[in-house]
C-alpha cells in the first residue's frame, strides 16, 4: 500500500514537472509541419531529458498524440508533454511572444546563410524574454519564407556527405547546448543521487575531502623521506626541495578537487615508490659499488 502511494506521488510530481517551470522554461521548441508522429514523441522525450516544457507544432501532418508518438515518448513525463503540446496554423503565431527565434537549416542559399553558430547560441539574458528554436519538415526542412520569420539562421555542424540529422537528434543537440549554460540546482548534482559507497560516486570530481588530500600529502612526505634514505645506499644526493614541492602539489590537488578514485591512483603510485625505496634500504649490496658510491668514496679519499 505504501509503495503504491509513493508511486502515485512520484507520478503526480512528474506530471507537474512536465507542465510547469523547468531549467529551460524560457526556451520553446517549434516543429513546423512534422510528418512522423514518432519524431514528435522522440522530441518530447528529448525535451524531458533537458527539462524543456514548451513544445509547439505548426500545422502538424501526423497524429502526434497517437500510438506511435506515445511509444517513442517512452515514459510518463514525456507522454504528458504530448497531451499539452500547443498547436498553431502558422509560424508567426508560434513565435508571437518570443524575443529571438533561431531557424535551423541544412540546405544553403542566398536566404539560408547562417548568421549565428551553434556554439554562440544562448538563452536571452532577461527573464521576460523567450527563445524559440525552430525546426522544419523531415523531408525538406524550413522554407525560405519560414526562415524570414526567424531572427537568426543556424546550421548544426556535421559532415556534408551524411545528410541532415534526424529531427529529434537535431533538437537534442541544440537543447543540450542550451542546457549546459544553466546553473543547475542541487537536484541535478549527480552526488545527490549516486550512492556514496558506489564506484560511480568515487569517480565524481570533488568527492575527495580536504582531509583525504591531507592524508595523501602526509604519506607523500613519508615516501619522500624513504626515498632520500634509499639514496644514501646508492650514493645519490638527497632531494633538497621536497617541502616546496609538497606545498605546490597540495595546492594543485585542493584547487582541482580530485575524485576519490584519483586519490586512490596516487596512493597506488606512492605504494610502488615506497616498495622500491624499502627494498633498496634493506638489500645488502655485495657486488661492486654503484658508480655513484664509487664517486662518493673517491671524493672522501681526496
Amino acid at each position: 500500500m505504501v509503495s503504491l502511494m509513493n508511486a502515485r506521488r512520484i507520478t503526480l510530481w512528474l506530471w507537474k514537472r512536465a507542465l510547469h517551470g523547468g531549467a529551460l522554461e524560457r526556451v520553446r521548441v517549434v516543429l513546423v509541419s512534422p510528418q512522423h508522429a514518432g519524431n514528435v514523441g522522440s522530441v518530447c522525450r528529448v525535451a524531458t531529458n533537458f527539462d524543456c516544457n514548451e513544445l509547439w507544432l505548426v500545422n502538424p501532418q501526423c497524429d502526434f498524440r497517437g500510438v506511435e508518438a506515445q511509444t517513442m515518448a517512452a515514459n510518463v513525463t514525456s507522454r504528458s508533454k504530448l497531451e499539452h503540446i500547443r498547436v498553431t496554423d502558422t509560424l508567426p503565431e508560434a513565435l508571437k511572444d518570443c524575443s529571438m527565434a533561431v531557424g535551423f537549416t541544412r540546405r544553403s542559399g542566398i536566404l539560408r546563410i547562417p548568421d549565428t553558430r551553434l556554439a554562440n547560441l544562448c538563452i536571452p539574458p532577461l527573464d521576460s524574454l523567450n527563445l524559440a528554436i525552430v525546426f522544419g519538415r523531415e523531408d525538406r526542412g524550413l522554407t525560405n519564407e519560414e526562415l524570414m520569420y526567424c531572427t537568426h539562421v543556424c546550421s548544426i555542424p556535421s559532415i556534408q556527405s551524411a545528410g541532415s540529422l534526424n529531427l529529434s537528434h537535431a533538437v537534442a543537440v541544440v537543447l543540450s547546448r542550451l542546457y549546459e549554460q544553466i546553473p543547475h540546482e542541487q537536484a541535478h548534482d549527480p552526488s545527490n543521487y549516486v550512492p556514496i559507497h558506489s564506484t560511480s560516486f568515487k569517480n565524481l570530481p570533488g568527492t575527495a575531502s580536504i582531509e583525504a588530500v591531507e592524508n595523501l600529502m602526509r604519506r607523500w612526505e613519508l615516501v619522500l623521506q624513504a626515498c632520500n634514505q634509499a639514496t644514501v645506499a646508492l650514493g645519490i644526493p638527497n632531494y633538497r626541495m621536497q617541502e616546496r614541492m609538497l606545498v605546490h602539489v597540495r595546492r594543485m590537488l585542493l584547487r582541482t578537487g580530485p575524485s576519490l578514485k584519483e586519490l586512490g591512483f596516487l596512493h597506488g603510485f606512492l605504494t610502488m615508490v615506497e616498495t622500491v625505496a624499502s627494498r633498496i634500504q634493506t638489500s645488502q649490496i655485495t657486488e661492486k659499488p654503484h658508480p655513484y658510491q664509487a664517486d662518493a668514496q673517491s671524493d672522501k679519499r681526496s
